[in-house]
């Protein structure tokens, strides 16, 4: 008994085989041109990625020639538009980085009714992330696309819905409830399409999917003939919910944080949708009888600073170094550093605030501004973390953490120190295309109860909190000068 999944992520096509104790025993990787347009508009070339994907299928056949079944977990909000009968793209997939919508956001925020309904609904704030305002730009500067749109022959989707619909020779036309969530033009109250939030984004000519739970059949493809026979597609899931899923964040409480050039925060609080200004609200799964949500906080920059630490400063010459360096001083001499690069998110939601070091003296080495920069990724997500559970008095029932930042140890502890909870770190690298194979397996094995999933579980490893007085002092000292330099000076 063996089984595959796709990731289709924002660089690259990622096909893992897992055998019978869902252990990875292959991983088949391809990246995808990041298209910039002249206007700085990022887009994807929706061909490309099909055609990526059929490669790195046929490589895993001739591995596995009869899978159980096929799971697939996608970079979320990216969206496309493909015609209904050949299931071509007409235009790029519109990537979540894109900022086209940015004026179109501006102008519904302004509005107070409009910009409360899409919260109400959605959980969402008018953001360029979501597909909605960059759709609307599309409708409104596109005038071949608008009247194809108009005459009816273009199908919307998020990028596992393209995908699915080409893999399946046009005959399934499906989303799941976490990627339509990330749309701003789905309810996720009573996870339909809603007609108000298709009139303000100018999506009331579209065709939309339907929306059936991550853990069910998404169709069969042969994946062109890679396979004698079709095989099924079952578990398909947003990256960041099936992240959250695959560390079994099942009950209230239960919080995951994945790094990579960002971080993402997840915590699960249970079935009822809580809108907190200092948090984004996300449909994190659908079990048979109801939603469960989370709140979620975005941030642009984790291992991106460290990037910049190394490409734009040279002060390491790998990512492996700022531990290294780090460890090398006590403290970090009084240097704090504010990664706002492209502003401050959660909790402080500041746009306009830019990155800046602060406490440089003239004994101030490499060591210290590395360590400033490394401690300055742990103390977003803390601070993140802290102000949630204030705010929502919420007890974190457990914490995992997964991504690219796992390996560095000393960043690791500084989290579990500060919180004064147990750090759990899974042994799988891909924990997205892990939790879609999980969805798949609760379909495929009929479990009625997340409990009977319990035999999968990744193994990990725990960070345990220590009374670290040098960490606290640090922290709280950065909490201090983004209080005094970016809150109170600018509200």
């Amino acid at each position: 008994m063996s089984y595959l999944t796709i990731d289709s992520s924002t660089s690259s096509t990622t096909v893992l085989v897992f055998n019978e104790k869902l252990e990875t025993i292959k991983r088949f990787q391809k990246e995808h041109r990041q298209i910039i347009t002249e206007e700085g508009y990022i887009e994807h070339d929706l061909e490309e990625i099909y055609q990526n994907l059929l490669d790195l299928i046929k490589d895993a056949s001739e591995i596995i020639p009869n899978p159980k079944f096929i799971s697939l977990t996608n970079q979320r909000e990216t969206f496309t538009l493909f015609s209904k009968k050949d299931g071509k793209p007409i235009h790029n997939a519109v990537v979540w980085q894109c900022t086209r919508g940015q004026k179109i956001c501006e102008d519904i925020l302004k509005n107070v009714s409009k910009s409360d309904e899409i919260l109400t609904k959605t959980g969402l704030k008018p953001n360029t992330f979501f597909s909605g305002s960059k759709f609307k730009w599309l409708y409104n500067n596109k005038l071949e696309i608008k009247s194809k749109i108009d005459n009816g022959d273009i199908l919307f989707g998020t990028i596992e819905t393209y995908l699915i619909y080409r893999l399946t020779n046009f005959s399934s036309y499906v989303t799941d409830t976490t990627n339509a969530s990330r749309t701003l033009l789905f309810n996720c109250l009573n996870n339909s399409w809603d007609d108000e939030l298709l009139n303000i984004f100018d999506g009331t000519n579209l065709n939309f999917p339907k929306i059936i739970k991550s853990s069910e059949i998404f169709g069969e493809s042969d994946f062109n003939k890679a396979f004698k026979n079709p095989i099924q597609i079952i578990g398909v899931a947003g990256d960041a919910q099936a992240s959250l899923f695959a560390n079994f964040c099942f009950n209230k409480g239960d919080t995951k944080i994945t790094t990579g050039t960002g971080f993402n925060i997840q915590t699960n609080i249970g079935n009822e949708m809580v809108i907190d200004e200092n948090s984004l609200t996300s449909l994190a799964f659908t079990s048979d009888k109801e939603n469960i949500y989370a709140l979620e906080c975005l941030n642009s920059f984790a291992g991106g600073t460290i990037s910049w630490l190394k490409n734009s400063l040279n002060l390491i010459e790998t990512a492996s170094e700022s531990e290294i360096y780090s460890k090398k001083e006590k403290d970090s001499n009084g240097v704090c550093f504010i990664p706002a690069f492209s502003g401050l998110g959660p909790p402080f939601w500041k746009s306009n605030a830019r990155a800046a070091f602060f406490g440089i003296s003239a004994s101030t080495n490499r060591n210290h501004l590395v360590r400033a920069g490394l401690e300055s990724v742990a103390y977003q997500m803390v601070v993140y973390l802290e102000t949630m559970k204030k705010s929502r008095n919420l007890d974190l029932k457990s914490l995992s953490i997964d991504g690219g930042m796992i390996k560095n140890r000393f960043f690791l502890q500084i989290i579990s120190d500060l919180l004064e909870i147990d750090l759990t770190i899974p042994e799988m690298e891909d924990m997205s295309s892990y939790g879609a194979l999980l969805f798949g397996m609760q379909y495929f094995h009929n479990f009625k109860n997340l409990d009977d999933l319990r035999d999968f579980k990744v193994k990990s490893s725990v960070i345990s909190p220590g009374n670290n007085e040098i960490t606290r002092n640090s922290y709280n000292l950065w909490k201090d000068i983004v209080d005094k330099h970016f809150i109170k000076n600018q509200d």
